[in-house]
């Protein structure tokens, strides 16, 4: 037990990597704190004001020594960064610095502020001793607390890699939905329609006028939902973006809502020259919002704008002249996550801008 007490004593001593910037901003907090007294007796304003400027500068010369010698100890060292030994000279070869910078930082006190300054260490070994086992318990304090949010933040990186990976699922799964969708649409539901009209036409003009004419009108609304309706919305499904690009796929997808809805597309050519997938992305992207303009709104104008500028950068903006919402007081739905999911894809960001009154707009960019 005793000895399993010491290895825990020895290991939280070191010996640790060097941090610069931790080493920097925790002397330089010390040095600060300690001429706070200084400026306090200073008159208030400008001779306070002085003084703070003066003791900042006075307490970042030595904390940048103590930096800059342990980037270049961390550096250039020749020997193992594993030694207890050695780590414990390398720090009292560092406080050795401030021997370097008292006489300075003692004869700046004296000359302006009449005020004495008594060095942290000394070279008497009993205060230098103890003034290195405070480093050295410091430096150990310092690094625990590196640690604890360096694995916090390893943390939220798994979450964040997790979160990622659920988008992708949530994108793929719903992809693998409307293939589907659309394969049963096109090869069942299409091939029955035929046969139903097969069927239709067999018994056409065998009846009474009015049982002919409500046949043939049955057989033109099949031919209509057939040749147009299900195809629209097996494009909408599956878009062949390779073929007829995104605005033509966007015209068929606003034609399914009719009436209710009066669409202004502007899709420049830099877009239009885009890869495919990322194509189907914006498509997305732009169907959940049109369904958002319609659900939430509900608007009687939609505008879409996709412009791709000579960085690469893609930028899509669709706004609506619905009644608006505030934007803290609305839940995130399906919908939101199908976006923030093709915008994570992306490596995109999302903006979203809306108050009562004042419609709503939806603006993500991405590079390419």
């Amino acid at each position: 037990m005793k000895n399993f007490t010491v290895r825990k004593v020895l290991r939280f001593i070191g010996p640790y990597p060097y941090n610069p910037y931790l080493i920097f901003l925790f002397f330089f907090a010390l040095f600060f704190s300690r001429f706070v007294p200084v400026i306090t007796d200073q008159p208030r304003g400008v001779a306070r004001w002085v003084a703070t400027l003066v003791l900042l500068l006075l307490s970042s010369i030595p904390s940048s020594l103590f930096a800059v010698f342990a980037y270049l100890i961390q550096k250039y060292r020749r020997w193992s960064s594993q030694s207890l030994t050695a780590y414990i000279c390398e720090v009292a070869l560092g406080q050795s610095i401030i021997f370097i910078c008292a006489p300075l930082i003692r004869m700046t006190l004296v000359y302006f502020y009449d005020q004495k300054f008594e060095a942290p260490a000394t070279f008497a070994p009993a205060p230098f001793i103890g003034s290195l086992f405070l480093a050295l318990l410091s430096l150990g304090l310092m690094h625990q607390v590196e640690r604890t949010i360096a694995g916090r933040l390893l943390l939220a990186n798994e979450i964040v890699a997790k979160l990622e990976v659920d988008r992708a699922e949530l994108i793929k799964a719903d992809e693998a939905n409307r293939e589907q969708t659309s394969r049963f649409l096109h090869d069942r539901v299409q091939a029955d329609l035929m046969i139903v009209g097969m069927k239709l036409k067999s018994i056409s003009g065998k009846s009474t006028a009015e049982v002919n004419e409500t046949v043939e009108r049955a057989l033109s609304r099949l031919e209509q939902i057939r040749a147009s309706d299900l195809r629209n919305l097996i494009q909408i499904l599956t878009p062949n973006l390779d073929a007829g690009g995104i605005e033509s796929a966007l015209i068929v997808l606003f034609k399914q809502y009719g009436n209710k809805i009066e669409p202004f597309i502007d899709i420049d050519e830099a877009t239009e020259a885009l890869d495919s997938k990322v194509l189907l992305a914006i498509f997305r992207i732009i169907e959940q919002a049109l369904l958002n303009s319609l659900v939430h709104g509900p608007a009687k104008r939609v505008q879409v704008s996709v412009s791709t500028n000579s960085a690469g950068v893609t930028e899509l903006i669709v706004s609506d002249d619905g009644p608006g919402v505030r934007i803290e007081t609305t839940n995130a739905g399906v919908g939101t996550a199908i976006i923030d999911s093709w915008v994570g894809i992306l490596n995109g960001s999302k903006e979203i801008d809306s108050e009562p009154g004042h419609g709503y707009q939806l603006r993500v960019a991405f590079p390419n």
